[in-house]
């Protein structure tokens, strides 16, 4: 009898390490100092699935840890910036031909991202930038792509990948300040952050316009009407601490009045997530600009559009007139284009109606688009706005994203 007893406690041990093999690693990509998880044939990064907050690998399975421009701590020897890992079982791996869990494994600090130009133009004096994380010599991580003019020095637009697994997202990583790549800006001086200082912005636009330059009739010290750093892809629209820090380049921001950003951009950011969240899709983003929004002179009445860098008769920095999000689904290749007027001052926004509104085709929509306060908003289908916006992608497009 005990023959058979340790016999089948044998078979047992023997079949729960199977099983513990069997199944893989599982691991927590919101670890503290966790490093960015890559898929190292295609260097992309590795996201939970859907509805999940940990990632699973295959036994035997290759990942590659990464903390650009920082180290990879393992069990707290520095190592490089950049190491591969092959999944034994639970939470172990093989690195460097030794063994170790993941939570010895870390970065020594926040992974840093940044921009560069490439070498494609995206429209007239526009170049295609990327912002993202570089891995190794050859091998850049790309979260952000940005389409740059460079004589106007703004972003026309950019475009990300947006998961499904958003609303997994880290909340623990804290805002960073804004970065300014090298470049893309020539503005005298001023670096673009001085440029956009409220009390800066303030007597930049009203020397535009005829006011004195502390005059606070359009520039106030409020919450909602000064311009704010507006980001085109949002800071939430990742799930890893360092993707959200990489948003945080002034290629990726234009100025947008706060009122509006806080309010109705805000909320388009928001439906954009839940829709990817709630029908389980993975989508397609580009947000842009378009047009200079204008104030009044103080004198004649004629409309001035709105800079922040201003010398002589050179400016640079424009405060766009509307801000866009074309959301589209690569599966079934339906699209919409969501308009925010980007002027609280703005009393006549028919003339900044650029296609016909379809938003009340649209049911996944909370924003209040007719409060001139939170920012006019309305939506188009992609073809309508594409005959007057022509730089924004050209996209197969089947039927509106509903």
């Amino acid at each position: 009898m005990s023959y058979i007893k340790y016999l089948f406690c044998g078979v047992l041990l023997l079949s729960l390490v199977f099983h513990a093999l069997s199944a893989g690693c599982t691991i927590n990509p919101f670890a503290t100092n966790a490093p960015l998880i890559i898929r190292p044939e295609n260097t992309t990064v590795i996201y939970p699935k859907h509805g999940e907050r940990t990632i699973k690998f295959k036994v035997g399975e290759t990942v590659e840890f990464a903390c650009p421009q920082r180290q990879v701590v393992v069990d707290g020897t520095s190592s490089t910036s950049l190491v591969q890992a092959t999944c034994i079982s639970n939470t172990r791996f093989t690195v460097n031909g030794q063994r170790f869990i993941w939570s010895q494994i870390s970065c020594s600090a926040n992974p840093v991202a940044r921009g560069r130009f490439l070498n494609s133009n995206c429209g007239t004096n526009a170049r295609l930038a990327e912002i993202g994380f570089q891995l190794d010599n050859n091998r850049f991580l790309r979260t952000i792509t940005i389409c740059f003019d460079t004589v106007n020095q703004t972003s026309l637009y950019s475009y990300y990948d947006l998961t499904s697994s958003v609303r997994s997202s880290d909340t623990t990583t804290p805002r960073p300040n804004f970065a300014q790549d090298t470049g893309f800006y020539n503005t005298g001086n001023r670096n673009v952050n001085q440029l956009y200082v409220r009390g800066t912005q303030r007597s930049t636009i009203n020397r535009l316009i005829g006011l004195a330059a502390k005059n606070t009739k359009y520039i106030q010290n409020g919450l909602t009407h000064f311009l704010s750093r507006g980001h085109l892809t949002a800071r939430a629209d990742f799930i890893y601490g360092a993707l959200q820090n990489a948003t945080f380049r002034y290629i990726n921001a234009a100025p947008q009045w706060q009122g509006f950003n806080m309010n109705n951009w805000n909320q388009v950011e928001t439906d954009t997530r839940n829709y990817a969240h709630n029908r389980n899709v993975d989508l397609q983003v580009w947000t842009g600009t378009y047009g200079v929004a204008t104030l009044p002179d103080e004198t004649s009445g004629e409309d001035i559009p709105l800079s922040l860098y201003v010398n002589g008769n050179k400016r640079g920095i424009p405060v766009p007139a509307i801000y866009w999000k074309i959301v589209y689904n690569p599966t079934n290749k339906r699209g919409i284009v969501l308009i925010g007027l980007n002027n609280l001052y703005e009393k006549n926004v028919s003339k900044h109606v650029i296609c016909q509104d379809i938003s009340n085709q649209v049911n996944w929509l909370n924003w209040r688009k007719n409060d001139i306060d939170r920012g006019y908003s309305y939506a188009c289908t992609v073809s309508s706005f594409r005959k007057v916006v022509t730089y924004a992608p050209n996209l197969n497009v089947a039927g509106l994203l509903t």
